[in-house]
């Protein structure tokens, strides 16, 4: 069961454990979600909440809607590397590895130069 607390809204909640599946593997590229239904029995939370963090996962890119078929999770991007001086205005949510194991995230159109 997720609740909202001061870790965040539930939706909110719900996108992190989902994200987390993707990126460990447990989803994988091509799977299919579990169903609005599905999740709404394993976590308890409104088909809207659910909605929602769907909906996040979408804007990231993570996730795609086949209409008729269900929610699947789409292939991992490609890494790309950028060099300093490089100007990227992200298209998707971003998450970036520095050299010294330092992890920065950027949302959705986020415009930002490489500087080292």
């Amino acid at each position: 069961m997720i609740t909202p607390n001061r870790e965040g809204a539930a939706y909110r909640q719900l996108a992190v454990v989902l994200r987390d599946q993707i990126r460990d593997g447990v989803l994988a590229p091509g799977q299919r979600l579990p169903s609005e239904k599905d999740l709404h029995d394993q976590y308890g939370l409104a088909r809207e909440t659910i909605r929602r963090s769907l909906a996040v996962l979408r804007q990231e890119g993570l996730i795609e809607v086949r209409h008729g078929h269900g929610t699947f999770v789409v292939d991992a991007p490609a890494l790309v590397e950028l060099r300093p001086g490089d100007v990227v205005t992200s298209q998707a949510a971003v998450e970036v590895t520095r050299a010294s194991g330092e992890v920065e995230s950027y949302p959705v159109g986020t415009k930002f130069t490489v500087t080292e």
